[in-house]
């Protein structure tokens, strides 16, 4: 049996503890893929479904982040290359917990309640490249029980928590270098 996901930070971590459909979104490609890498690797043994027609898993950054954390074990991967696909590859997928990586890259509004109906009953991490605010009724933002918004600023990123069953909305700012587990007090350690 898989451990529960996670993301490595523990403010977002305990935030989503209790929810079973969690959405992390941004519009920075980058900041959304550093952290999919990130949970992939903290949460392994994982598995992870993909939709695209090629990309979106580097191996060998599941594997850096692995030695940073300390954290070994498989990851199973499914490949969704058509929006036809998404549904029933994830149910496909063994284990009640998954990470999906852009689940509603087609953007085939057709398909997108099969696919929330795929998920449901599965513990899950989802990462969408989309702008939810503008696109959010359309790709079930009302099945998810907590949505994240990942923002890049100048130093690092901002999780805005935007919806939670539980929470109300707060944010929390992390330097950049805290993705790749270099968290230290700063100025401060050298001040006592």
């Amino acid at each position: 049996m898989n451990k529960r996901l996670t993301t490595g930070f523990p403010e977002i971590d305990r935030a989503v503890q209790d929810d079973e459909f969690v959405e992390f979104f941004s519009l920075d490609w980058d900041l959304l893929r550093l952290l999919y890498h990130r949970a992939i690797a903290l949460s392994s043994p994982s598995t992870v479904v993909i939709v695209s027609e090629r990309g979106g898993l580097d191996p060998t950054l599941v594997k850096r982040f692995q030695r940073i954390f300390g954290t070994e074990g498989e990851v199973s991967l499914r490949r969704a290359f058509k929006a036809e696909d998404v549904a029933p590859t994830i149910k496909a997928m063994v284990g009640d917990e998954l990470i999906v990586i852009d689940p509603y890259h087609h953007r085939k509004t057709s398909e997108y309640q099969k696919i929330v109906g795929a998920l449901r009953g599965k513990k899950v991490f989802m990462f969408s490249y989309m702008n939810r605010e503008r696109e959010g009724s359309l790709f079930g933002l009302h099945s998810a029980h907590s949505v994240i918004k990942l923002e890049k600023t100048r130093t690092g990123f901002v999780a805005r928590l935007v919806k939670s069953v539980t929470l109300d909305n707060i944010s929390v700012s992390y330097g950049f270098w805290s993705l790749f587990g270099k968290i230290e007090e700063g100025l401060t350690k050298w001040m006592t």
